[in-house]
């Protein structure tokens, strides 16, 4: 995969991708291509949703306004 399809697929921008990249929540496939270009293993950017989206729903679950408003 490469850096600008890891950033559609996770609604991101490139340099956001390469920040993953550099601190390693996302793993780069090594040898590079000849051409430079660099691609991203599919395991780990799969990986970093799934943590994504865990972290999202353990917040939104935190969240108590629904079931006990304010003021009421």
């Amino acid at each position: 995969m490469t850096v600008e399809e890891a950033a559609k697929y996770l609604f991101v921008s490139r340099p956001h991708i390469r920040a993953l990249l550099l601190s390693g929540k996302l793993l780069e496939v090594l040898p590079r291509k000849p051409s430079g270009q660099i691609e991203i293993d599919v395991a780990s950017v799969e990986a970093y949703l799934m943590k994504t989206k865990a972290a999202q729903r353990a917040y939104l679950d935190s969240q108590t306004e629904d079931s006990d408003p304010a003021g009421l």
